[in-house]
């Protein structure tokens, strides 16, 4: 008799020829550039003999020490992120809530092919109505939950996680905080952790042994030490003057606007003739991980080009585009920060009603409709902060390839952040990416799963075509597509959802490719 999915050792892939290249090609020729530096300065100064250099050597040692100071100013940023996590606990109502959620997801015993329409709350199509009942081992909803699981724990098979790894990743997913010992836990995160505990052996249909097993260490995302590479200080130069030749080509040429609200950076584009009653809803676009504008360039001009009757705002976020010169690198907007500028600026700019026009009782007078909310990857954290907190000022939402969605289960953070390499491809997110400074920082230090958690029931019209689109790539190298295909299917969503079985990550993204022309096309559709 085989083993259950979820007793299966996962054994790690042989790395492929890819990664050897792009390790010699692509990382190392960077990566090597500090220690080189170091080198350099150390023997020009050992020598003795610096100011008898001819003009080009002293252009290099100077170069070279620039680099040196870089890497030490790099280090002390590299101490500052990898101290304690800064992000407070949420009440524990919240948490409760939260985690039943998560807990009940997939508990219908419904496949992708059908829903119960009856266990929908009719308010907020989605929501969960699954009484939480202890399940059978063997239940392959257990089986399945038990497979999914266990990836905070390294994969290892169920059965060897004991008791005292599980309290460590419940309390860190609950509190932020390492788990003090059992008589120094205040009675109130008890009584959570408590809970909770129940709450996963009855999905999983399991207890969980007392006793410990190292080899089933949790990962306790920020808390663990920060994954952070260095980078040249040349790398970032190239990053900021590109991303500064980007904003002057969007301002100067498509007569975007560069604009700040309490710290928050945007770009804005509203056409003269456009009309916030009767036009189409204007476009907010939150891009992901990587190079800021320098990567999203082309889906900008893309909006500008294709749909340029409405007004378009890109929301810009330097925390997570290695812009390490910006004074707010490491300290990003929090949620509730976002949340109130974005309602002011689309209040301010006439894309939502002003609820100051309602109290004169102004409330014949024609208002707008709101905002298509377009988001990518990384970006659907905040798109969820937006439905979660200011629902009323989304009108459409698009969601490219989102990360938001089953965040519980670990996939992401297995492959995005612990995983060793194994092609090319992964090693250059790793490095380029993941790795980085600010995007550690935001992954590691600053990220809040109860916040960034998009439950289906926090969707309103979840399930209209005209009002919300999915993209999903059935390949993706972030995360688990499938997974996420299956929860939204799982909830009634057909029509609404876009799945390439052949895609790519931000293939969508692309002109020309099948991805992108869905993503237009639906953008055009006559709204309600």
């Amino acid at each position: 008799m085989s083993l259950p999915i979820s007793e299966r050792p996962h054994r790690p892939p042989t790395r492929h020829l890819s990664f050897y290249l792009a390790l010699i090609f692509c990382v190392l020729p960077v990566w090597s550039i500090p220690i080189f530096s170091w080198s350099f300065v150390l023997y020009e100064l050992g020598g003795g003999g610096l100011w008898a250099l001819s003009w080009h050597r002293k252009a290099l040692f100077t170069y070279a020490l620039a680099e040196v100071l870089f890497s030490i100013y790099h280090y002390t940023l590299y101490k500052f992120v990898d101290g304690p996590c800064p992000i407070p606990p949420a009440n524990p109502e919240e948490l409760m809530l939260a985690f039943k959620r998560m807990i009940q997801t997939g508990l219908s015993n419904l496949s992708e092919d059908c829903y119960d329409e009856e266990m929908l709350d009719v308010s907020r199509p989605g929501s969960p109505a699954e009484a939480i009942e202890k399940l059978s081992p063997t239940d392959p909803r257990a089986v399945d939950f038990q497979n999914q699981f266990r990836n905070w724990f390294g994969g290892v098979p169920w059965s060897q996680i004991r008791r005292k790894e599980m309290f460590a990743w419940l309390y860190w997913s609950l509190f932020y905080a390492h788990i003090p010992d059992f008589d120094k836990i205040p009675p109130a995160h008890l009584k959570v952790l408590l809970d909770c505990l129940d709450l996963i052996e009855k999905r999983t249909g399991t207890t969980i042994p007392e006793g410990s097993n190292p080899n089933a260490h949790p990962k306790l995302l920020t808390l663990d030490p920060v994954g952070i590479r260095w980078r040249p200080l040349i790398y970032y130069l190239f990053v900021a003057l590109s991303d500064f030749a980007i904003k002057q080509l969007l301002i100067h040429v498509w007569g975007m606007t560069l604009g700040t609200r309490h710290g928050l950076d945007y770009l804005v584009r509203v056409p003269p003739t456009w009309d916030a009653c009767k036009g189409p809803t204007p476009i907010v676009f939150v891009y992901g991980l990587g190079l800021g504008l320098l990567q999203y360039g082309t889906i900008i001009f893309s909006f500008l080009t294709w749909v340029p009757d409405r007004p378009l705002f890109i929301l810009l976020q330097p925390h997570i585009s290695q812009q390490i010169f910006h004074p707010r690198f490491l300290v990003p907007k929090t949620r509730k920060e976002t949340v109130i500028i974005m309602r002011q600026l689309c209040t301010a700019f006439g894309w939502v009603p002003d609820s100051a026009d309602a109290q004169k009782g102004e409330t014949d007078l024609p208002k707008p409709k709101g905002i298509t909310l377009a988001s990518h990857s990384n970006g659907s954290y905040v798109h969820a902060w937006l439905l979660k907190d200011a629902p009323d000022v989304v009108a459409r939402s698009l969601f490219v390839d989102p990360v938001t969605f089953c965040s519980w289960e670990g996939d992401l953070c297995l492959k995005f952040l612990y995983n060793r390499a194994e092609t090319g491809l992964q090693l250059m997110m790793n490095y380029f990416v993941s790795t980085e400074m600010g995007t550690a920082n935001q992954l590691q230090r600053q990220f809040d799963w109860t916040a960034n958690t998009l439950f289906f029931d926090e969707i309103p019209h979840a399930r209209d075509p005209a009002r919300n689109k999915y993209i999903l790539a059935n390949n993706d190298v972030v995360f688990c597509a499938p997974r996420i295909k299956r929860y939204l299917m799982s909830h009634g969503v057909r029509k609404a959802l876009y799945y390439n079985p052949q895609g790519q990550h931000g293939m969508a993204l692309i002109p020309g490719t099948e991805d992108f022309n869905e993503l237009m096309t639906w953008l055009k559709e006559p709204e309600h």
